[in-house]
């Protein structure tokens, strides 16, 4: 699909006066310290390293998030089609962002909306579970905050200038290359710019079958700019394009099946997302220990023709700006800000075959407010949080919508021990009427229920930390409510079909992860499960936008360093226990098959400095044949498996050179 050069790109011109007009400069540049407040929530959450990422050749969402066993990710291995759940929860119900640019919205249920190379990642920062009040409108389920790199996390120290190049091929099957430069231009100047791409054949099994239409092919442009604009403020400017195209089946995430109507043919598909962003940092100024705003604009776009050469696809874009302000007051802490959003979608050369009138577009906009603090008691620590958002929503029907409210969040945690911590917590959140999945306004123009109510999540959670020595041990056992899902679903009223609420859908679970840290040698051992509930049955694949049920989820990890060789090695397992329930189109109880897959790696500097890094990772290790729990799998309608398998045996070789 040809394109005009991107808005992002313009945007960004017309931010860089911003950057040439700031105030003067002093001092060399200074990475800023973080004034951080805890969520005022009690979850377990993650932060996954970027530099781990790499050495482990994480290519798609399945590798980046295969060692936490709270979150899958199904869809086989075809990047587009896969989806991410946490806690059982679809990725739709959380707050994605990459570098403070918000990405929430569907665009086509059978394919992700976020594709990103995982090699350009600094740090993935996962909150499970209904979110913290500073984590903005609508995370319901939690929320996913990627950050990627910057010249001043790549340049050594009294370094100006570098870049680095890297060649990686699979055996299951393809290659990936990518080439980075970055320097510091002056005292308060850097930039860094990266190009990469990925392209694959059809993959195998692990029972040697050939996959058909999962071929693909990726390319990722990201360009920063930073500017030190005095020892205690930076602002940054950032433009991101990915793109993945391919032929596959016209639903990314199923196989071939026949239908009268809406037929499954493999089709030329692509997508982009080209994503801007302009953030401003500050600590102690004035009144304020610090000081962050985030200006961004995103764009993804959906393209795919069909064999009698029609073509058609979605847009959504997505405006928005964040403020936060932190302040210090004695031992306690306190932040708080605004956030604004607006998203708009569109569907192109809309084919309408059920002859429901529509505009094809609609458009949402949220503006809320939030305060958060932490107070510290000897040795009890209060949080809380509230938050205040007003929803407005027109859609393609030209009804208009407006749900607005609070949503409070309060946890305690006790250091009963010097060893062990102990908390609890409560969070509420509110996410108004917003915009359809875009490919509803296509071949499908479901129609909204005139008396739709904003949905509403609640999670209840207690949780422990025990640290002793090289010992760590930590575990979360939790209830969550979500309140008037809005979903589709057949209605006399529509030829189309309606969208309206369900009743509660509920989720209880737990998560046990224990670690040990011995000089060079790290072990851990983890394990997480949920119990889902919506009408008396288990989340089945086709609960679309809310969730999927997996079994009880095993990972065991082993590392090994050997400093002296500029050796690591790294082990981990993935283990998924059967689970009985109830798949969409049958009333018979059928089992989602366990499994258990072991991936490996190793990572040498033979220079022994970061210059040139060699490694050497095998994913699923013993070629297991299975299917991904996550993934949309049997259908009793059709009385078989829709699904794609994943990967066979993958042995991945690359070459970074750093310079």
């Amino acid at each position: 699909m040809t394109q005009t050069p991107p808005f992002p790109a313009r945007l960004l011109a017309a931010l860089l006066p911003l950057c040439l007009t700031a105030p003067a400069f002093a001092g060399e540049a200074v990475q800023l310290a973080a004034i951080e407040v805890s969520a005022s929530t009690p979850t377990q959450d993650d932060t996954l390293d970027g530099a781990q990422l790499q050495k482990a050749q994480a290519r798609d969402l399945g590798d980046v998030f295969v060692a936490d066993p709270e979150i899958s990710v199904g869809g086989g291995g075809n990047p587009i089609s896969q989806k991410m759940y946490i806690r059982g929860m679809e990725e739709s119900l959380l707050n994605l962002s990459v570098d403070g640019a918000q990405i929430n919205s569907k665009v086509y249920h059978h394919q992700t909306a976020l594709i990103l190379d995982p090699q350009l990642i600094k740090q993935v920062e996962v909150e499970k579970g209904t979110a913290a009040a500073s984590a903005g409108p609508g995370a319901l389920g939690g929320a996913i905050r990627y950050e990627t790199v910057s010249a001043i996390d790549l340049l050594r120290p009294g370094q100006q200038y570098g870049g680095s190049l890297t060649g990686s091929v699979f055996s299951n099957e393809g290659w990936r290359s990518g080439a980075m430069a970055y320097a510091r231009l002056g005292a308060q100047f850097d930039a860094l710019v990266s190009v990469s791409g990925m392209d694959t054949d059809n993959y195998q099994a692990g029972n040697g079958q050939t996959i058909a239409n999962s071929a693909t092919e990726q390319q990722h442009y990201l360009a920063k700019l930073g500017l030190q604009l005095s020892d205690t403020q930076r602002l940054s400017a950032s433009f991101q394009r990915s793109r993945d195209e391919g032929v596959r089946t016209a639903r990314a995430n199923m196989v071939g099946f026949p239908h009268p109507v809406l037929p499954n043919d493999p089709i030329p598909q692509s997508l982009d997302r080209d994503t801007a962003t302009l953030n401003y940092s500050g600590r102690q100024l004035g009144w304020f220990d610090g000081v962050e705003a985030t200006l961004y604009r995103s764009e993804v776009d959906s393209d795919r023709t069909d064999r009698k050469g029609r073509n058609w696809g979605e847009t959504l874009t997505t405006s928005g700006a964040d403020l936060l302000l932190k302040n210090a007051i004695g031992d306690h802490l306190l932040k708080y800000g605004l956030n604004w959003r607006e998203e708009k979608s569109a569907a192109r050369n809309i084919a309408n075959p059920y002859k429901l009138t529509g505009s094809g577009r609609e458009e949402m906009r949220v503006f809320g407010g939030f305060v958060e603090g932490e107070a510290h008691f000897g040795s009890v620590t209060l949080t809380g949080g509230l938050r205040y958002d007003d929803y407005r929503y027109t859609d393609n029907h030209h009804q208009r919508y407006a749900s607005d409210g609070l949503s409070p969040s309060a946890g305690i945690r006790w250091q009963a021990l010097d060893t062990l911590e102990l908390r609890a917590g409560y969070a509420r959140a509110l996410r108004g009427v917003g915009l359809k999945e875009a490919f509803m306004l296509d071949i499908a123009q479901w129609k909204n229920n005139a008396d739709i109510k904003a949905e509403e999540a609640q999670n209840a959670e207690l949780g422990f930390a025990w640290r002793d020595g090289g010992f760590t041990l930590d575990g979360n056992v939790y209830r969550q409510h979500i309140d008037n899902f809005i979903t589709t679903f057949s209605c006399a009223s529509s030829r189309g079909g309606c969208r309206g609420n369900l009743d509660r859908a509920t989720i209880d679970g737990y998560e046990l992860s224990a670690s040990y840290r011995w000089g060079n040698l790290h072990l851990g051992l983890s394990v997480a499960d949920n119990r889902s509930d919506i009408g008396g049955r288990k989340f089945n694949d086709a609960d679309l936008g809310l969730g999927t049920s997996t079994g009880r989820t095993w990972i065991t990890r082993a590392g090994y360093t050997l400093p002296d060789y500029g050796v690591e090695l790294g082990w981990l397992g993935r283990f998924v226990e059967s689970l009985d329930y109830t798949p969409v189109g049958t009333t018979e109880t059928r089992s989602k098959a366990g499994y258990g897959v072991h991936d490996v790696f190793i990572s040498w500097l033979p220079l022994k400095k970061d210059t040139l890094r060699l490694s050497l990772a095998v994913k699923n290790v013993f070629d297991q044949h299975y299917y991904d729990q996550a993934t949309y799998a049997w259908n009793g309608w059709q009385g078989k498996t829709l699904g794609y398998p994943e990967p066979g045996r993958d042995v991945r070789v690359e070459a970074r050179w750093s310079f």
